[in-house]
């Protein structure tokens, strides 16, 4: 079976390690041919090479550049692939135009974010013979967009358990920390007004914050944190892979405020033995059990966010539990998981 997976993300983030994933357990499987189209500067063509796994690069990260449009209709017609999927919203509107001229492939979509279909985006999606959304709440929100129920489901997103270590390096400092891209979506503002709370806890050791990610905010971060007076107990680290900077945080935040997918960055918590506190997204409760694997406050509530912060700093023992049961959890979330349920999928399609 010829998979041809697209994706035209320009940096290395949660959705182009999810084609990686797929793509390596497709190569590894009998009876699967994938081939990955992706921009030529992409990073993702990085781990490609380091697996031997087949790819071909696009002009440019446009759906509509002219070239890119005929570079990949060339792609199409002359590997024929069985199945296309989309992982990122540019790869979707240029794979349904190659659907409307070279239509002898099953289409399938998948989309990692919750916010509405916007109407311009129904046509691209509805030329698909499958949507895969990476969560129940953004199944729902493709169905509540137009999308037949029945093209619908859900697989979420899987990580490799065996990249990361349970190993600690604890310092003097309890380290709370977050890992993401520094973009409004993830909440980070919130997690500043909760340590300026945390500042006058006296019931708590000393800490610092770890903020691994880079993005447009990052300024606006360094701003809030000066006005609210804690701007040395913040370390804003740049881009670094979770694997380097989960093994130094004692606590996990994920303040994520909107447009959630299905968080990594919670299932990498659990894989590195991490206790998690994330914000009550409907995503994130897909994944996060209260008082289970993880602690859960009010999306936006800062107030909140410092309340569970301070339970895990004060209790060890729920801190210990949380990350104990976080570890059995995420083996409901490898990329093993995800991936075979993708190849179910295609198979159904083509049956």
């Amino acid at each position: 079976m010829k998979i041809l997976l697209l994706d035209l993300g320009k940096k290395l983030r949660g959705g182009q390690r999810q084609v990686y994933y797929l793509a390596r357990r497709l190569h590894r499987t009998p009876g699967f041919d994938p081939l990955v189209a992706l921009p030529g500067k992409a990073p993702l063509r990085a781990l490609l090479e380091e697996e031997g796994i087949p790819h071909i690069a696009l002009p440019s990260a446009s759906d509509l550049n002219p070239l890119n449009i005929f570079s990949f209709f060339r792609i199409v017609a002359t590997q024929q692939p069985d199945i296309i999927h989309t992982n990122d919203a540019k790869g979707a509107t240029l794979a349904a135009l190659a659907k409307g001229w070279l239509g002898e492939f099953k289409l399938v979509h998948s989309r990692r974010v919750s916010y509405p279909l916007k109407a311009r985006s129904r046509k691209k999606y509805m030329a698909g013979d499958a949507l895969v959304a990476v969560s129940r709440e953004i199944q729902e929100v493709l169905v509540e967009g137009g999308i037949p129920k029945e093209r619908t489901s859900t697989i979420h997103s899987g990580i490799d358990v065996e990249r990361y270590t349970t190993e600690k390096r604890h310092g003097p400092l309890l380290t709370i920390g977050a890992v993401g891209a520094l973009s409004s979506q993830k909440g980070f503002e919130v997690l500043i007004d909760a340590l300026a709370i945390l500042r006058d806890e006296e019931c708590i050791p000393d800490w610092q914050c770890l903020i691994a990610g880079d993005g447009p905010l990052l300024q606006q971060l360094k701003d809030r944190a000066d006005q609210q007076g804690i701007s040395r107990s913040i370390l804003f680290l740049g881009y670094r892979d979770s694997r380097e900077v989960l093994p130094e945080i004692d606590i996990l935040t994920v303040p994520s405020v909107d447009g959630e997918g299905s968080n990594g960055v919670i299932k990498e918590g659990w894989a590195s033995g991490t206790p998690v506190i994330s914000s009550d997204l409907p995503s994130n409760l897909e994944l996060v059990t209260h008082e289970h694997d993880g602690l859960v406050f009010g999306n936006r509530d800062a107030r909140e966010l410092a309340a569970c912060i301070v339970r895990l700093a004060s209790d060890p023992a729920l801190a210990g539990q949380l990350a104990a049961n976080g570890s059995e959890t995420v083996a409901r979330f490898t990329d093993k998981v995800m991936a075979d349920k993708y190849m179910a999928l295609y198979s159904s399609l083509l049956s």
